[in-house]
């Protein structure tokens, strides 16, 4: 780490002197195309996780790559058993940036201006600026586009998600962009414009090879978190209740607040047909909104399934038997190993006018129940439980063509093979 001189002069220090002595020195230095970056979740920084991790997992055993994991803090909670010529850096040090240019291909898990960021208690941030064109750089994002992002979101929201510049022109440097289906293709070039159409990778999400893989093959962290889940619901069904990101920064954009007669009521329905609900607050949480079911976790009825306690979606929607949202992407990732979905959309018209946006109408892209009151979500649960109906339905099978070319565990492979042409063309 850079001296402590405190946070001002520090970051006056990073951005004016460092970035830039070393934006040159990037520029000039060799690059190693058998040198892979991984990066740590650019929000949960101590956490490697997703499709960043995905991919990883599937080349930690190839002693022709060397791969370096760029997190913050305490590496030794990442478990990367079996990975060989790996190493671990802190990604807001100078050690850091020594080994960043050395790097021939960068594997992102969101953007530069995120993944690189040096960030401080202040909030205050700055980004180092890579020579992109010297590089393989492959954005394997995070997932599937349900809501409106960058070009095609709401002005605001757009402003506000464009305001470094940086994040803007990166884009058209890409040699990559996975997608999981032609109409997902189609979704994130508009989204991720001036990126041109050519570079989106028809691959799948490499994260949902962690779905179709038979469990035996699963990671060791992974194991652990699934039989960690089961044990938490003690043999009953689990639902799992996973919201969307709500800005606080937007009026009226608010998660929705239970009262006690309605959490009373759900445990009732829970009971009945013995199960428990897992709730699963979005990782970014910002300014004083909380999710008041947190005041009625009792690990019975209802469960924290939060990011801390299990780090990555693929264990919890393997050990799920129904998926509640609102606007989450998310579900579109418990279709792929079929899963029952429901959207408690209470705030649907203030979300598509005011907040992000959805990229699809609801009744095409959600193939279960979409409501928006609470009475008639039990009512929806309560129907799905006593007979279950949703995975045979043909909007169920609709949704799935929809956002899915492929249905097994090797969109890893077939980014690694993307990948791997690239490189053999810089050598």
């Amino acid at each position: 780490m850079l001296i402590d001189m405190g946070p001002t002069a520090c970051q006056m220090l990073v951005q004016w002197v460092v970035f830039p002595l070393w934006r040159l020195w990037d520029w000039l230095l060799p690059k190693y195309p058998d040198c892979w970056a991984f990066f740590g979740h650019p929000l949960k920084r101590t956490q490697f996780v997703e499709n960043s991790r995905a991919l990883f997992e599937h080349v930690k055993g190839d002693s022709r790559i060397q791969k370096w994991v760029f997190v913050e803090g305490d590496v030794a909670a990442l478990q990367l058993e079996g990975a060989v010529n790996t190493r671990v850096i802190e990604l807001q040090s100078l050690a850091g940036l020594i080994a960043l240019a050395r790097c021939g291909v960068f594997l992102l898990t969101n953007s530069v201006s995120l993944d690189l960021s040096w960030r401080w208690e202040d909030s205050r941030f700055a980004v180092p600026r890579p020579a992109l064109r010297r590089r393989v750089v492959v954005n394997l994002w995070h997932g599937i586009a349900l809501k409106k992002l960058f070009t095609v979101a709401n002005p605001e929201q757009r402003r506000h998600a464009e305001r470094v510049a940086y994040r803007r022109t990166e884009r058209q440097h890409y040699a990559g962009l996975v997608a999981s289906s032609d109409i997902d293709s189609y979704a994130m070039a508009a989204m991720f414009h001036p990126l041109s159409y050519a570079r989106i990778w028809l691959t799948g999400l490499p994260r949902n090879d962690f779905l179709r893989m038979p469990e035996e093959k699963l990671p060791t962290y992974l194991a652990q978190q699934l039989a960690a889940l089961r044990a938490l619901a003690r043999g009953k069904r689990l639902l799992v209740y996973a919201p969307t990101f709500r800005d606080s920064q937007v009026g009226g954009a608010e998660c929705y607040r239970f009262s006690a007669a309605e959490i009373e009521q759900l445990k009732a329905l829970l009971q009945r047909h013995q199960a428990c609900l897992g709730f699963r607050m979005h990782y970014f949480r910002k300014g004083d909104q909380l999710f008041n079911m947190e005041a009625y976790v009792d690990d019975v009825t209802i469960l924290d399934l939060g990011h801390e306690r299990f780090p990555e979606i693929g264990p919890v929607l393997r050990a799920c038997d129904g998926l509640v949202t609102d606007y989450s992407s998310v579900y579109i990732d418990a279709l792929y190993i079929d899963k029952p979905v429901f959207s408690f959309a209470y705030d649907l018209d203030h979300y598509r006018e005011q907040q992000n946006g959805l990229l699809y109408d609801m009744e095409l892209a959600f193939p279960g129940p979409v409501v928006g009151d609470f009475e008639a979500l039990l009512a929806a649960l309560d129907s799905e439980l006593t007979t279950p109906a949703l995975l045979a339905s043909p909007a169920y099978r609709t949704a799935r063509k929809l956002f899915f070319s492929f249905n097994d565990a090797n969109n890893s492979a077939r980014v690694v093979e993307r990948i791997d042409s690239l490189v053999r063309l810089q050598r």
